[in-house]
């Protein structure tokens, strides 16, 4: 019996040291994450979680190349301030505002703009397009039977408007407007058109079905964006 006690002891050691062995690994192993853990929090601390640093960044426009928005100036006006336009020297602003007509504000000093000059169109004015010292209004329509028109006016000097004249087949739902070489191509509610200054007399038109909404001119082609159908070219000759 004595050499099997003496067996069954030493197993007994053998397996009480092993255990030992892993308790200290364990504790050696909790020890080295809580110090890294401990790390990472002083880490966290000072820099914040990338998610943090993220949002911080952008809440006080501290990153590199950052921009910097701030409001320095505003002018009250009557009506509803809808479309705004710059005279071709950046001096002047136009303003669709509504029911309360066309509304030329100075903004040479942008810190201090100034109405000088209003003109009662007696219509709803929703869109304005300044070129080449003209200025184009359109007009939105108050019912779904009525139409709409657009006038001309020499803005040459802002404080003097003066009317040129008018077109008064454009559909409603007013969407674009751009004047270029002696003509005014538009869209509206009836589709695509081009209208010659000179006499306002429509010279082309193309239906669009009440789908498009904006386009842009480049080297004779319309490039219409035409609602759910997409892109829509026009070539316009």
């Amino acid at each position: 019996m004595v050499p099997m006690q003496k067996v069954l002891i030493a197993i007994a050691l053998v397996l009480y040291m092993i255990g030992c062995g892993n308790s200290a690994s364990k504790r050696v192993y909790i020890q080295d994450n809580r110090d890294a853990a401990s790390e990472q929090s002083a880490k966290i601390a000072e820099t914040g979680t990338e998610a943090s640093k993220s949002n911080m960044t952008i809440s006080a426009h501290t990153s590199p190349g950052h921009v910097t928005i701030m409001e320095v100036a505003a002018l009250y006006t009557e009506g509803v301030a809808l479309d705004i336009a710059l005279s071709d020297d950046g001096r002047f602003a136009y303003i669709a505002a509504g029911d309360a007509g066309l509304v030329v504000v100075d903004i040479r000093d942008p810190y201090n703009p100034a109405i000088v000059g209003t003109y009662d169109t007696q219509d709803y004015v929703n869109h304005v397009e300044v070129i080449d010292g003209k200025a184009f209004v359109a007009y939105k329509a108050q019912t779904w039977e009525s139409y709409t028109r657009v006038d001309a006016f020499d803005v040459h000097d802002p404080y003097d408007l003066k009317y040129l004249g008018h077109y008064e087949n454009f559909g409603d739902k007013n969407h674009k407007l751009i004047s270029q070489n002696g003509l005014v191509y538009y869209i509206d509610r009836e589709g695509f058109k081009v209208v010659r200054e000179s006499d306002y007399e429509v010279v082309g038109r193309y239906d669009l079905f009440d789908t498009a909404y904006a386009f842009a001119l480049w080297n004779g082609f319309a490039f219409v964006a035409n609602g759910r159908n997409g892109l829509t070219v026009l070539k316009v000759q």
